[in-house]
């Protein structure tokens, strides 16, 4: 099925509970109780289930406010899908207009890279996972002349926490909003992960991935 009104016929219908969860994790997500992180897990379920009717294999983020009557956005991503980005973008192309959302595809960087660098740029939240793109740390373990890309490995604090397929989408999705998907897709021939080892010395911070990239010099 690869009809985006199905998709936003459903969102439409279901919007007010995200905005109601979004509102409910700020600011002492930590108070959460057993039923209301039940509840949320399957929101994000259904909206992943009904987002896989569309298009499989694409994910998304879900940025909220503590704010009564903010903006909240959904972004969508291909997973660091080479073959879905004209997928993403026909899905946002026919996304409604709908009070206090905007609807985006991450395509682009949409980071502040000082921000990353400081430790104050916003946490994502997946499912029970919360984690931040300045948590990060990666070791590229590979280099293909011919494509000029890297097998690369993220390096994650709380790896052995959740289950790997979650983990996956989340790194995936952040190194897109990080580099924007055209650069992740160019760059990255292989994403593997792992836990982040005590002794962090011979690891890069994810903020410096862009410049590895442009820096590297394969003759060395």
């Amino acid at each position: 099925m690869d009809n985006p009104n199905i998709f936003w016929n459903w969102f439409k219908e279901n919007h007010h509970k995200f905005l109601l969860q979004q509102e409910s994790i700020y600011p002492s997500s930590h108070h959460l109780k057993t039923h209301q992180l039940a509840d949320q897990e399957t929101l994000f379920s259904d909206l992943q289930l009904n987002l896989n009717n569309y298009c499989p294999n694409l994910g998304f983020v879900l940025y909220g406010s503590k704010y009564k009557n903010a903006k909240h956005q959904l972004i969508i991503s291909t997973n660091a899908n080479k073959t879905l980005p004209l997928k993403v973008a026909y899905l946002i192309s026919k996304a409604p207009k709908l009070p206090r959302w905007t609807f985006t595809a991450s395509i682009k960087p949409i980071h502040n890279l000082e921000a990353i660098i400081n430790g104050t740029d916003p946490t994502y939240q997946f499912q029970d996972l919360k984690i931040k793109i300045s948590d990060l740390m990666f070791l590229p373990t590979n280099y293909c002349p011919k494509s000029k890309a890297f097998d690369i490995t993220i390096y994650l604090k709380t790896f052995w926490k959740h289950p790997h397929q979650l983990l996956h989408q989340a790194v995936a999705i952040m190194l897109e909003d990080l580099l924007g998907e055209q650069l992740a897709h160019s760059k990255i021939n292989r994403l593997t992960l792992g836990q982040c080892p005590i002794n962090t010395d011979n690891l890069f911070h994810v903020y410096d991935i862009e410049s590895y990239f442009k820096t590297f010099n394969p003759t060395i």
